[in-house]
């Protein structure tokens, strides 16, 4: 079977999920050159892909629509990766695709990662936040991204109120988040992408396995 993601196989066949390549933070002091602010920072996200559906998600339940601008790339990756189309008269009226990126008149998403690092020669993911003050990727990681919209951007959110990362429960959360990234989130592209029998089947395994834990879980709480 031909990998996908040929960089991130291994010779046994694992898919070997590459880092994120930027987890530079958001602050609402003079720590990082990034301070908290609206309308500076622009997320980059596709509708197909689940860990960018989550900083969506996100967004909208915090309510920072007014203060974080966001772009959606077309669904079709090719070669090329993520890209910005013109799709009119393709998609239905109303279908949420931008046909240019209204923020920098990028083709593809790949030309803010070269201005961020000219060196990066990795996969091009989403999601992305980005500052157009510097021009440059504050982050891909969608874990980072929530946490920054729950946390240092919460002063700009309609839904202020609504702290999804309550610190009672903060070591909980962050186990049963791990558990989940690792055995389903990305369990699946595991399953997925292997190319030989037994690392599929093996992924496959710890999959069901760990969606048991979680049916056994939610039968007895709601999270």
């Amino acid at each position: 079977m031909t990998a996908q993601f040929p960089t991130e196989q291994t010779k046994s066949g694992e898919f070997q999920r590459q880092e994120d390549a930027f987890r530079k933070s958001i602050t609402n002091d003079e720590s990082s050159p990034y301070p908290a602010a609206a309308h500076r920072y622009h997320l980059y996200v596709s509708l197909a892909c689940p860990w960018a559906s989550r900083t969506i998600i996100f967004r909208k339940l915090k309510g920072l629509e007014e203060a974080i601008g966001m772009t959606i790339v077309d669904p079709i990756r090719d070669e090329r990766g993520w890209a910005f189309r013109d799709l009119s008269g393709k998609v239905p009226p109303g279908t949420p695709f931008e046909s240019t990126d209204p923020v920098n008149g990028f083709q593809f998403l790949s030309e803010a990662y070269k201005a961020t690092n000219p060196y990066f020669d990795e996969r091009v993911t989403v999601p992305v936040l980005w500052d157009k003050k510097t021009k440059r990727i504050v982050n891909n990681c969608e874990d980072d991204i929530c946490r920054m919209f729950n946390d240092v951007l919460n002063e700009f959110a309609r839904n202020k109120d609504v702290d999804f990362f309550p610190g009672e429960i903060a070591t909980e959360q962050q186990t049963l988040s791990q558990f989940l990234h690792d055995n389903i989130n990305n369990g699946v592209y595991r399953a997925g992408f292997a190319t030989r029998q037994r690392p599929y089947e093996t992924a496959c395994r710890r999959v069901f396995e760990a969606l048991d834990q979680m049916e056994e879980r939610l039968s007895k709480s709601r999270f």
